[in-house]
């Protein structure tokens, strides 16, 4: 007994550290456990949610579910109460019956015709339209209408605008009336010479220089293709070959003749 108690006098403090050595390493032992089951639940919790944490909809491997009181959108069977009536329908492939073909379009049926069937639709003359106009002779064109553009005048000898149409035609040969109108002037008109001015519906003025022996007289009334005398000379242009000067002026404006006989 003695020796047990020597013992422990000499080996108390070494027992003493060995039992804290092992206490403490049971109490790692267990905090290391306590730790590792703590992870284990997390994990397990986040690879199997439960209940009440999936939202709607979602199977727990977060698959979307359908929603079985979904309902699905289908094309209405019935026509819209707002619809528009009297719509034109396209001409149907197949061959109409007889009946069906010949029958008249009634009004409202919403029919219309083809973009062709539009444009070769006459319509109506207007009361402005412009006369029928015809050439003055039946030669050549000699000289044509210059616009703006300035051409040589043979017998001024300088550089001026054509505003009108030479026509080549035989010395004392029928000049006709280029348009319906009244007569305006049948006299001499400077150095033009002698000169036949007509003013149509519209009230454009057509002047014929070069007219001898005029056949009308100012305030007559003529048709187009009537005969206003014969040919002469166009004193400013009298270095030219035989020809009727035929010019067309709307106010202070001079037209194309070539155009509006078209």
């Amino acid at each position: 007994m003695e020796q047990i108690r020597k013992f422990l006098r000499d080996k108390g403090f070494a027992l003493a550290l060995l039992a804290c050595l092992a206490a403490a390493a049971a109490a790692g032992v267990w905090a290391v456990r306590t730790v590792r089951d703590e992870l284990d639940k997390n994990l397990s919790g986040l690879r199997t949610p439960d209940s009440t944490s999936t939202a709607p909809g979602v199977d727990e491997g977060l698959t979307v579910i359908p929603q079985e009181d979904e309902t699905t959108w289908e094309w209405p069977t019935e026509p819209a109460a707002n619809s528009v009536s009297n719509v034109p329908k396209t001409a149907s492939s197949a061959p109409q019956s007889a009946s069906s073909s010949s029958s008249a379009p009634q009004a409202g049926s919403g029919s219309v015709r083809e973009p062709s069937e539009l444009q070769g639709a006459s319509s109506p003359a207007s009361s402005s339209a412009a006369p029928a106009s015809t050439q003055p002779v039946s030669g050549r064109v000699l000289n044509g209408y210059s616009g703006d553009e300035l051409v040589y005048n043979k017998t001024l000898g300088d550089w001026r605008t054509h505003n009108g149409i030479d026509y080549a035609c035989e010395k004392d040969a029928a000049v006709q009336s280029p348009t319906a109108g009244t007569v305006v002037l049948a006299g001499s008109d400077g150095s033009w010479g002698p000169t036949v001015a007509i003013k149509d519906s519209t009230g454009r003025v057509w002047r014929l220089s070069g007219v001898a022996s005029p056949a009308v007289k100012e305030g007559e009334t003529v048709s187009a293709g009537q005969t206003l005398g014969k040919v002469g000379s166009v004193s400013c242009e009298c270095a030219e070959e035989s020809h009727i000067h035929l010019e067309v002026k709307q106010g202070d404006s001079y037209l194309d003749p070539a155009k509006l006989m078209q």
